[in-house]
């Protein structure tokens, strides 16, 4: 039956699954909003640390990140070996003999900023299997860490910026010099800088920036932001999986992360859930 609804017919459909995509990631944004006592930052801060877990870390970076609060963050932002040391130490990678110095180095400036701190330690590590080197937890922390020293009240600066290439090139960080060499503690490797690519500043973009921004927007009752953050969906590059896959094989157009999401949003709230009688594509069928 497919395309069953007319471009302008997706169109509209789109836009409201797009809608109630961001609402309902706008939930778990303000649930965590009133755990953090309405402080923005920490929120954004938190849910940056889980994207850059990916799945497989996620949960386990944002836990992370609760215990390192921004005011701590603030305060070491001009010594990446100090936010470094802060992020790998309550990751537990931190914690063995080191043959190299730097590790050494991170080792002792964790030490004393742990007691310091009084930090909380969590009591697992992440996972480095079945995944590629470029994506090992190390490499990620050490992005980000250095993401924090180039950036200060993050979700407020973003906040501010109208064009989506501001934001990408905000995001468009390498991680420090020791990591050309290495993609784990005493292990070298040959050069190769470890930049955190295109594919995830839109990853980190759709899925942390735009729904703490539309979520902004959400509670403040300030359209100009929950509309900001539609556009900048129109404007970034879709994502591509097997949904969108599928989709696009029946001819239903998948050329931004408005799409995307929009599909993502269909696929799994009206098709997996045979939610048919909610859905214009389903009506139209049933209907015709």
């Amino acid at each position: 039956f497919l395309p069953a609804l007319s471009d302008l017919g997706w169109l509209s459909w789109k836009e409201r699954l797009v809608a109630e995509r961001l609402e309902l990631k706008s939930k778990r944004v303000l649930q965590l909003l009133e755990k953090s006592n309405n402080h923005w930052e920490e929120v954004f801060w938190w849910l940056l640390a889980r994207n850059f877990g990916i799945k497989v870390n996620a949960d386990f970076f944002e836990n992370i990140a609760t215990t390192i609060s921004v005011n701590i963050l603030a305060k070491h932002k001009n010594q990446i070996h100090q936010i470094e040391a802060l992020l790998l130490g309550q990751a537990n990678l931190l914690a063995k003999d080191f043959t190299e110095d730097y590790p050494k180095l991170l080792q002792r400036e964790y030490h004393f900023l742990l007691k310091k701190y009084q930090l909380q330690q969590l009591p697992n590590a992440p996972l480095f299997l079945r995944m590629r080197p470029a994506a090992f937890p190390t490499i990620r922390l050490a992005q980000l860490a250095m993401l924090i020293t180039k950036s200060t009240h993050l979700f407020s600066k973003i906040k501010e910026i109208e064009n989506i290439k501001e934001v990408q090139e905000l995001l468009n960080v390498t991680a420090n010099d020791y990591w050309h060499y290495h993609y784990q503690f005493d292990e070298p490797t040959n050069d190769q800088p470890k930049n955190l690519g295109n594919q995830m500043i839109n990853n980190i973009i759709i899925n942390t920036i735009i729904p703490v921004l539309f979520a902004y927007g959400l509670h403040n009752k300030e359209e100009v932001y929950k509309t900001k953050a539609i556009q900048w969906l129109q404007q970034l590059q879709p994502e591509q999986n097997t949904i969108t896959k599928a989709w696009k094989s029946s001819g239903i157009g998948n050329t931004s992360a408005f799409d995307s999401q929009s599909l993502i949003q269909l696929t799994n709230f009206y098709c997996k859930e045979k939610n048919c009688l909610a859905c214009a594509v389903g009506n139209k069928v049933l209907k015709g």
